[in-house]
Order: C-alpha cells, then sequence, then structure tokens
C-alpha cells in the first residue's frame, strides 16, 4: 500500500480475512506502535507518511551507526566452503560432480529397519540432549573401525562427532588461528580451508604438490600453527602422499610447533598398492585426524569425526556445544547399530569394487577421447580423478561450458572447490564417478567422443 492509503475498517477486515475484530485491532495496534499507520477519529486508519511520522520506533539504531561499529559488527568477506555448487542454467543429463557417493548403493532397506527399531524403543532418548561428543557406542565403533583398517590406536575418549568435515576444521581453526597466525595448506587445494583461514584473518601459506603429494622442500621456516593435508588422496589432484614424504612432514611439524590436520576425506576406497600408514598412526600426538561418513554413506547423514591428541579433546568439547549442542541422536544410534548388525567394513567392500568398475569406465572413455595427449591422477583412490588437458586443448573453462550446452557437467577445479596453483588459465577437469551407474558412464563418454570436434573449437 501506498503512504497515506486508508486501510479497511476493524469490522472490513475482520471480514475479508474471517478473523475476528481482536484479532485485527491487535494487528493495527503493533502496526500504530511501529509507526507503520497512524489512526484519524472519525476517518480511519491510514499508511504513515515517513515525513510527517519519522522513524519508526522500533528501527533499530546500530542501523544508522554502521560507521562506528566494531569490527565484529562489520560485514565479512569470508567465503563459504565451495561445496555447493549453484545449479546449470542448462538441464544436466550426465553430473560429473565430485565427492559424491551413489544413491543406489546407500543401505536403505537396513536404515529404515534400524530406524523404525530404535524409535520404538527410544525412551527418553528423543527428549534429552546427546552428548556433545557423540554417542558412546558410536565412537567406540570408529575406534575399532580404526583400529583394524587404518592401524591407528584411538581412545574413544579422543573422538569427537561432527556434523561433517567442515565442522571440524571450523573447530579446529576457532581454537589456533587469529590475525597473528599462519597455516600451511596444499596448492592446489581444498577451498573450505583456505576460507577458513580467511575467515580467522590468518595467514595461508600454500605449499605445492607434486606426484609424491605435497612438497615438503617447500615447507616454510618458521613457527606455523596448523598444516591441513590430505595424504591419501591429495585434493584436488589425487597424488597420494609417500612414506618418505610422510616423514619429512612430521619431523618439520616437529621443528615448527604445527599441529598437521589429515583429512582422509575418501581415503577408504583403495584399487591399487595399499596406502601408506596414516600419519595419525605414524605419530598420533601431532596429528588430528578427520574421517567422514559422507563418501561412504552419504553427506546428507552430516556425520564425520575427528581423533584428537588428548590434551584438545575438552576444548574441542565444549566448543562442540556452544556450537550446536551435539549431532543428531537417531543418525549416530543407527550408524552405531548398522557397524554391529549390517558390518561396515563389508559395506565397504562392496562399494570398493562397484566404484572400481566405474572408474575403469571412465578411464577407457578419457583414453578413447584424448588417447594419451592428457594427464590422468588420481585414479589409484577415492571417487574421482583429475585430467590435465593436453596443451592444444581449450582450456578447461571452456570445455566445461561447451558440454553443458549436451547435458554433460564437467567441473574444472573452481567449481569443485578448489582452484590452479599458479593462477594461470584452468587446465585441470575432475571427473567424480561414483554417482554415475556403469550404463550412464558409458553414455556419458560415448557423448563426449561424439562431441568432441565441437569441445576443441575456439
Amino acid at each position: 500500500m501506498q503512504e497515506g492509503s486508508r486501510l479497511p475498517s476493524i469490522q472490513r477486515m475482520a471480514s475479508l480475512l474471517q478473523v475476528s475484530k481482536n484479532t485485527v485491532m491487535g494487528a493495527y495496534d503493533l502496526l500504530i506502535d511501529s509507526n507503520l499507520i497512524h489512526s484519524e477519529p472519525s476517518r480511519g486508519f491510514f499508511v504513515a507518511t515517513p515525513t510527517r511520522h519519522g522513524r519508526s520506533r522500533l528501527a533499530p539504531d546500530f542501523v544508522l551507526q554502521t560507521a562506528h561499529c566494531s569490527r565484529s559488527l562489520r560485514t565479512s568477506t569470508a567465503q563459504a566452503s565451495g561445496v555447493h555448487v549453484p545449479a546449470p542454467s542448462l538441464p544436466v543429463r550426465f553430473d560429473f560432480k565430485v565427492g559424491r557417493p551413489s544413491a543406489h548403493a546407500f543401505p536403505l532397506r537396513q536404515f529404515i529397519h534400524l530406524s523404525n527399531q530404535l524409535l520404538r524403543y527410544a525412551g527418553s532418548a528423543m527428549a534429552e540432549y546427546p552428548p556433545p561428543e557423540g554417542l558412546w557406542g558410536l565412537r567406540l565403533q570408529i575406534a575399532d573401525y580404526l583400529a583394524a583398517s587404518k592401524g591407528i590406536l584411538a581412545d574413544p575418549e579422543h573422538i569427537i562427532i561432527t556434523a561433517g568435515t567442515q565442522e571440524s576444521l571450523s573447530l579446529i581453526t576457532a581454537h589456533f588461528l587469529d590475525e597473528h597466525s599462519c597455516a600451511v595448506h596444499e596448492s592446489p587445494g581444498y577451498n573450505g580451508f583456505r576460507h577458513l583461514l580467511e575467515r580467522h584473518r590468518a595467514q595461508g601459506i600454500p605449499v605445492p604438490v607434486d606426484e609424491q603429494g605435497l612438497c615438503t622442500g617447500h615447507l616454510p621456516d618458521r613457527p606455523v600453527q596448523l598444516a591441513f593435508v590430505t595424504p591419501s588422496h591429495q585434493y584436488p589432484l589425487g597424488h597420494t602422499l609417500t612414506v618418505r614424504r610422510r616423514q619429512e612432514l612430521l619431523a618439520w611439524a616437529s621443528t615448527s610447533g604445527a599441529l598437521i590436520i589429515e583429512d582422509d576425506y575418501d581415503g577408504d576406497f583403495c584399487y591399487g598398492p595399499a596406502l601408506p600408514a596414516a600419519l595419525k598412526a605414524m605419530s598420533p600426538g601431532q596429528v588430528i585426524y578427520l574421517g567422514s561418513f559422507s563418501k561412504t554413506l552419504g553427506p546428507g547423514l552430516r556425520l564425520a569425526y575427528m581423533v584428537c591428541p588428548p590434551q584438545l579433546s575438552q576444548d574441542f568439547i565444549a566448543r562442540k556445544a556452544l556450537l550446536n549442542n551435539g549431532s543428531p541422536w537417531l543418525t549416530q544410534a543407527v550408524l552405531a547399530r548398522f557397524f554391529d548388525e549390517y558390518d561396515y567394513p563389508r559395506h565397504l567392500q562392496h562399494l570398493r569394487r562397484r566404484y572400481l568398475d566405474q572408474r575403469n569406465i571412465l578411464l577407457q572413455g578419457l583414453k578413447h577421447i584424448w588417447g594419451n595427449t592428457g594427464v590422468i591422477s588420481g585414479q589409484n583412490a577415492g571417487m574421482h580423478l583429475a585430467f590435465r588437458l593436453p596443451s592444444q586443448s581449450p582450456n578447461a573453462d571452456h570445455l566445461a561450458s561447451t558440454a553443458l550446452h549436451y547435458g554433460i557437467r564437467l567441473y574444472p577445479l573452481a567449481q569443485a572447490a578448489s582452484q590452479e596453483a599458479d593462477g594461470t588459465k584452468p587446465r585441470h577437469l575432475l571427473f567424480g564417478y561414483a554417482n554415475l551407474e556403469p550404463g550412464e558412464l558409458q553414455q556419458a563418454m560415448q557423448h563426449l567422443a561424439l562431441i568432441q570436434p565441437r569441445l576443441n573449437q575456439d
């Protein structure tokens, strides 16, 4: 309504909205108190005119004083993690999104059965806050799994359940970083950590990666608070950190004072030689180990965990309680029972066989299209691989844009929560293959082969 417009009478408004007169009177009183309308005797109610009635008494004073706000109230320039990719403007038939597990492989029947069972006998569990560190039964299952599969001897007391790896990173950086801090990260690397450094105004020190993982010879010779690495399947290029470089990284951390964050985001999937021992297994006191169920089950569960050095556990638990008072009880309880009754390692073995077949189809398709002219990395582990385009090919952004017109979504690094290390035109494409069924992968690669002449046009 325009300024000065007349509102319906109380009786008329009550009739229009099918509510009582008292309800309309209460609403009009609130509008009058807010200086949004005014009443004129024997005439009715009118939309207020600002020049006549001034600023609303309910308008917050700090809106007019933003120039004098403290730093904490100023608009932040920090960015999100980057995993939430905007929907494309064109329809997509084949989506190579990174980090998306197979929807068809989710153990739906078992989760429905366990959820129904737990809800039936939940008792007071749904009326209580879960412990912020997570359910003991789930942490005990995770400790047993890590000992058997990773060689990590973790006390359940020092395992904390979180709502995804990003929350784990947020808890860690909130403890360690401020404007006087600095942290090492891989380059190219995961934007979700790099943007946290910006959030805390800490200095980021990018360290390049090569075929052997993090280039430890480029680590800084100065005190550092944190070092974030993805040694099993480097994100995004997929290289595995060699044993020698793991030892060099741990030695450097001892002299620099850095705590290492080991993000094992998809290290449960290995298709080649066995992965080297986890950094956490090699030096428990120097490393926080991050694990996630987003890749093995689904990111919709929002369940991950961190294995902390003993001296840090209580602080992280307190921070977690302040953040959200704990992760959902039912999801944790279902997963703990799934470990116990349906054998989580057996589920992983099924996924490994499934994803290995899908990876092989993708490799065959890439070879058919580009022959031996491109460089593939990361194919021996994880759920995605990286493809560096040949020098004569257009850049990755151009290829992704062209392929999208044919219903195929490809991902340059910038669209997959990462970035090129040298700032040049993007040359890498990431192919996530876990969520595409074998038949879909074959069709997608056939379509790419058919449109390849168009892809190479300027």
